[in-house]
């Protein structure tokens, strides 16, 4: 399941958690093409509960749609990635090294309000204390 939630005019919280299939990833892709179109700046905060599986059908999706991916990838400025699971965080940390120009942050679940508020700009410290 991927339910996104506005924070403020330019931050979304996106929420994943179970399988992900094909049939997801349409309706995710339409949301954020949607969210684009009236945000040209992004702020992330994605919130990845339990240990999510994704099939390979929905990476072939994804990757139907790259040209938005790369349209997604530009509008973005902050990611705050809050993760139950470990296998998670270390993936968020290798994308972040892939991408540049965005500025990721990855927290444990301890961490999500310090996530929130950084992604919302209410502290420039991307870290706790």
């Amino acid at each position: 399941m991927l339910s996104f939630t506005p924070l403020s005019p330019r931050a979304i919280a996106i929420v994943a958690e179970g399988h992900f299939t094909a049939a997801d990833i349409g309706p995710a892709l339409d949301r954020m093409t949607a969210i684009l179109d009236t945000t040209p700046q992004l702020d992330i905060l994605a919130d990845v509960r339990g240990s999510p599986s994704v099939a390979l059908s929905a990476i072939a999706e994804e990757l139907k749609h790259l040209p938005l991916l790369i349209r997604l990838i530009r509008a973005i400025d902050r990611v705050a990635i809050v993760a139950d699971a470990g296998w998670v965080r270390t993936a968020s940390r290798i994308e972040s090294a892939l991408i540049p120009g965005v500025h990721y942050e990855v927290y444990e679940r301890k961490d999500e309000a310090h996530a929130r508020a950084w992604l919302m700009r209410e502290t420039d410290r991307p870290r706790p204390d």
